[in-house]
């Protein structure tokens, strides 16, 4: 969802903000310490915090109550960050990298000692991670077992604590490093690497990335680069203020800042060619199967394009409805669910609606759980219609109906 941008504070506070006319959506987390870092699950499910009281928590994203907290570091929380599988979160704390269960909130094996690490960051199928140190290099390490792959020792080093310093290629072949007046970009494959000068060469700076282009922060500015040709790209993005913090909508297109208590938001889409939002499909190997489950629907649906201004597939409710046609998309699952509670008869088109709006919200479990259900009701009806959820890249996904004339109506559209 690229209406709304989560934000931490140095009171503790970490705050979800719908972007169109700036609301507050939901009571303020509360982690008592400065937050150091935020991050979403690419499922939607989870907010996960790191802050200055030693602590990495997890967030119920729904009802923004903890769900709980890992306690095993030894200084600040500088970083963490969500495996795409959102099985894994990896934390940092200035001396080691840890790596977390999220079903059990156990860690998985002993703490990885990396003095002055800053910056954690898993590969696009999770099977590798990078730290990134403020003066002892960054290195890849394997996710099963925490084995060390690379290690670039004193090349490289972030020289800074409040950085994002970085992001990997959307293939997972390629880790981009940012430090003091350039980008390091190491290929994983043969472990050669290359490198290039930024705008700024005395600031800080971080990286972000959707894995087509990089916004590269530094002082009071951002300049956006081709992932492949390492050119600039547009104009040079100006704050009257220093930049603490970047991040990205999956899609690329905003590009949010943090200058001083103010979140600064731009359409990256009013300054980059849209091939540079364009995506190909990009899905995690353990997900592939499930988010290809086809679903067999006898009735014969409506053949329309659906978006978020249009109507569902299917009859639903008047107070559906009118979620649906306002764009509202967590409100019209909620309305599903209890439209599905109550209904005292066939659910099928209901859970068929919800699984869109899940997937729209990149719920793609429970999406998955949907689908699942509808299938088992219609194993022995005739096939008219499959449902298809895809992930794309990164962390976005599209659900369409292929019908049997070939059309077909996608979410979103």
């Amino acid at each position: 969802d690229e209406s709304q941008v989560v934000a931490g504070y140095g009171d503790g506070h970490i705050r979800r903000w719908r972007i169109e006319g700036v609301r507050q959506q939901g009571p303020a987390m509360q982690a008592r310490h400065s937050i150091n870092c935020v991050v979403v699950s690419q499922d939607g499910r989870w907010i996960v915090s790191a802050d200055d009281g030693k602590k990495t928590i997890v967030w119920d994203a729904a009802t923004h109550k903890k769900v709980f907290g890992f306690t095993k570091h030894g200084d600040y929380v500088f970083a963490v960050d969500v495996s795409s599988d959102c099985s894994r979160i990896a934390s940092v704390d200035n001396d080691t990298a840890q790596i977390f269960s999220t079903a059990s909130g156990n860690r998985i094996y002993r703490p990885l000692r990396h003095h002055g690490v800053v910056g954690v960051k898993f590969s696009p199928d999770g099977s590798r991670f990078a730290t990134a140190s403020r003066d002892h290099g960054y290195r890849v390490y394997s996710t099963h077992n925490g084995d060390l792959l690379f290690d670039s020792r004193l090349e490289s080093s972030t020289s800074s604590w409040q950085v994002t310093p970085l992001v990997w290629s959307s293939d997972g072949q390629q880790l981009f490093v940012a430090s003091i007046g350039k980008i390091t970009c190491l290929n994983v494959s043969d472990f050669s690497f290359s490198e290039w000068s930024i705008h700024e060469t005395q600031s800080r700076a971080s990286i972000v990335s959707n894995g087509r282009f990089i916004a590269c922060s530094a002082g009071p500015s951002v300049s956006l680069w081709d992932c492949v040709s390492h050119k600039q790209l547009g104009r040079i993005i100006s704050h009257t203020a220093e930049i603490s913090r970047i991040a990205l909508s999956p899609s690329g297109g905003y590009l949010a800042c943090g200058v001083g208590r103010d979140i600064m938001i731009h359409n990256l889409k009013n300054v980059l060619s849209p091939k540079y939002f364009e995506h190909c499909v990009s899905m995690h190997p353990v997900l592939q199967l499930k988010l290809l489950t086809t679903v067999m629907l006898r009735n014969a649906l409506i053949h329309q394009q659906l978006r978020a201004t249009q109507l569902p597939l299917i009859r639903v409710s008047g107070e559906t409805l009118t979620s649906w046609s306002q764009g509202n998309p967590t409100d019209t699952e909620m309305l599903l669910s209890e439209e599905i509670k109550s209904t005292s008869g066939p659910s099928h088109h209901l859970l068929a609606n919800r699984a869109l709006i899940r997937a729209r919200l990149k719920h793609l479990a429970l999406a998955i759980e949907d689908v699942k259900e509808v299938s088992l009701l219609f194993l022995l009806l005739h096939v008219h219609v499959d449902l298809h959820l895809v992930e794309v890249s990164p962390g976005s996904t599209i659900a369409y109906w292929l019908y049997r004339d070939g059309s077909r109506a996608t979410w979103p559209g």
